[in-house]
């Protein structure tokens, strides 16, 4: 039985196309017909939503965004709203087991049925309406369920920004693999170019072994040392495949099974047709000894969603290379390296870290938007984090807000906090400013928030030896960044970035937050009825707010309000906002109780 009498219509904020002006008709929502569950669905309310900058994404790209799948959103259009608290109301006869009317649930949109990607707010109808359906995908998929419970007793915002705030955590969590991939394949490339009689057997699918001393002789004059070895962290994986390019025969020996499939004169140019012939889905390991600019170009396109990228070598590359930003984002595709000789040194959890470095340096590039402000309130709260932390942000109304509401905190905490905006320097005296604040040692952790390439590009040089470059921002598969990359085997920084969750980070936000180990209301900026969801898409392309905005989808009609203007809008609710006016969960309640009763009552 239902919890409430369900409603025969509800409203919506159906995307119709790409372009804000096809988000709802006239700007508004829509009047819909209330779903009901089949056997195998539930019912849920939706509470709260936050929205996020990845909304806005499919905003502008419509049907090509790639979750959409192409979708013909005239006719299917889609429904967002991901960052999302809900409350279950009808059930199923399937799920009378497990899930009963009054449960409240948070959810981990990126669902995964099938081995496809059926994110909520994407594929399956989000927030943004007031009712939406659950059914195998979200309650039996791929990673089990994705409906997390709530327990009793935390407010619906909170709950929503569990979904954001476990991105960051999540960029923060060892994900990479400390050892080559069980039953991938590898691929080792000697630096130097092939001798002209290697070039000379050149083929596709021609397998040569070359005697060592031939080998060698063709190489020598070019590397700087070639007594590489194994290393026992190296061993540890088993890869189904190795292949080898202008490796010297000396370490191809020194692998015992599987047997090392030798295909040398494979130059930059052939990269791409080897890969499909030797590794459809990519390379899940790349070697590369001794490495040049030229080979470092051409790995892009060859390499396997997470692949790991393994640099050996002790002369500088002299240029920058090209990266796959986007693919180090949402791939997670790493870059690490060493100088040699144990070329297996790289991997191991000895040479990778994921979190912050304790009493270290960090810089946070856009960290005044959202997110970004998530970024430097987890490094503000860490028990053991970084001494001092530089904030760039070039929202000229966003870097004073940055001052008055981390400040304090960073005072308490005795945490050196600037905050620098490149728009209002010229670019000598901004790099200057960095690089004063950064010291000759360098920063231990850059976080680029912004999905912008010269963002990446230009905090590269900023990089200490043993750092971590942490590319945050969404930017699309294929977009190059130009990266020198010497630092990485040179220095053993790394290379790496992070997209979404999972559902054991989000399980791990929300016990932080019920155990008031996180504040994740504190994130909010503005509240807004479903009426507002419009106007907070179009304040999110305009960066309005410093913080998140939240819709309460159950709130027919009341506008998008920063929460220091609820003093004239809602005075009752303004009075239970918390120290330097943060939402709580006394102000949601009574914000509820005004506007939204007969549904909470």
């Amino acid at each position: 039985m239902p919890i409430c009498d369900i409603p025969d219509t509800m409203l919506a904020w159906p995307l119709f196309g790409a372009g804000i002006e096809n988000l709802g008709v006239d700007g508004k929502p829509v009047r819909w017909t209330t779903p009901r569950p089949a056997p195998d669905q539930i019912l849920v309310r939706s509470d709260a939503v936050g929205l996020c900058y990845s909304d806005v994404k499919v905003i502008r790209q419509g049907s090509a965004h790639p979750r959409l799948y192409n979708r013909d959103l005239s006719c299917h259009p889609v429904v967002q709203g991901h960052e999302v608290t809900m409350t279950v109301v009808e059930v199923g006869e399937a799920w009378r087991d497990r899930f009963q009317p009054g449960q409240r649930l948070a959810l981990q949109a990126d669902i995964y049925y099938r081995g496809l990607n059926l994110a909520y707010g994407y594929v399956f109808v989000g927030g943004l309406a007031q009712y939406s359906l659950l059914g195998p995908a979200a309650l039996d998929g791929d990673e089990g369920c994705y409906a997390i419970t709530v327990p009793e007793g935390m407010g619906y915002a909170e709950v929503a920004l569990t979904e954001p705030w476990a991105c960051v955590e999540a960029a923060y969590t060892p994900r990479r693999r400390l050892h080559v991939k069980k039953d991938g394949v590898l691929w080792i490339i000697g630096g130097p170019r092939p001798s002209t009689e290697s070039r000379r057997l050149d083929s596709l699918g021609a397998r040569h072994l070359p005697s060592a001393g031939q080998l060698d002789q063709a190489t020598s004059q070019h590397s700087p040392a070639w007594g590489y070895r194994l290393g026992e962290t190296l061993c540890c994986g088993l890869p189904r495949k190795i292949v080898a390019t202008g490796v010297p025969q000396s370490l191809i020996d020194q692998f015992s099974w599987p047997p090392v499939e030798v295909h040398d004169g494979i130059l930059p140019d052939r990269f791409a047709d080897f890969a499909a012939a030797e590794a459809p889905g990519g390379f899940d390991d790349v070697i590369v000894l001794d490495p040049t600019p030229e080979i470092l170009d051409a790995l892009p396109p060859v390499l396997a969603t997470g692949a790991v990228v393994n640099l050996v070598g002790e002369r500088p590359l002299g240029r920058p290379v090209r990266v796959d930003a986007g693919r180090v984002h949402y791939d997670y595709v790493v870059y690490v390296g060493t100088r040699g000789p144990d070329i297996g040194a790289s991997y191991g959890e000895a040479a990778n870290r994921a979190e912050i470095r304790p009493g270290g340096a960090a810089w946070v590039i856009g960290g005044g938007g959202p997110m970004g402000r998530m970024h430097l309130q987890r490094m503000l709260e860490m028990q053991d984090g970084p001494r001092r932390i530089l904030v760039s942000e070039s929202n000229l109304v966003r870097n004073p807000e940055l001052k008055a509401d981390f400040g304090p905190l960073a005072a308490e905490r005795g945490i050196e906090l600037a905050v620098l905006n490149p728009r209002q320097m010229p670019p000598d005296a901004y790099a200057a400013a960095v690089a004063g604040f950064r010291g000759a040692a360098g920063f231990d952790d850059i976080v680029v928030i912004v999905a912008n390439v010269s963002a990446i590009e230009s905090a590269m040089p900023h990089l200490a030896p043993d750092g971590m470059l942490q590319i945050f921002g969404g930017l699309a598969r294929g977009t190059l960044a130009q990266l020198d990359l010497s630092n990485v085997y040179l220095g053993r920084s790394q290379i790496t970035g992070s997209a979404g969750s999972t559902i054991r980070d989000q399980g791990a936000v929300l016990d932080k937050v019920f155990t008031a180990r996180l504040s994740t209301a504190a994130a909010v900026a503005a509240i807004g009825g479903i009426d507002a969801a419009g106007d907070g898409m179009q304040g999110l392309m305009d960066g309005r707010f410093p913080g998140k905005m939240v819709i309460y989808p159950q709130v027919e009609s009341f506008p998008l309000t920063a929460l220091a203007d609820l003093r004239s809008a809602a005075p009752t609710v303004y009075d239970l906002l918390g120290p330097r006016g943060a939402w709580t969960r006394e102000a949601e309640a009574e914000f509820l109780r005004l506007f939204a009763g007969h549904v909470y009552e």
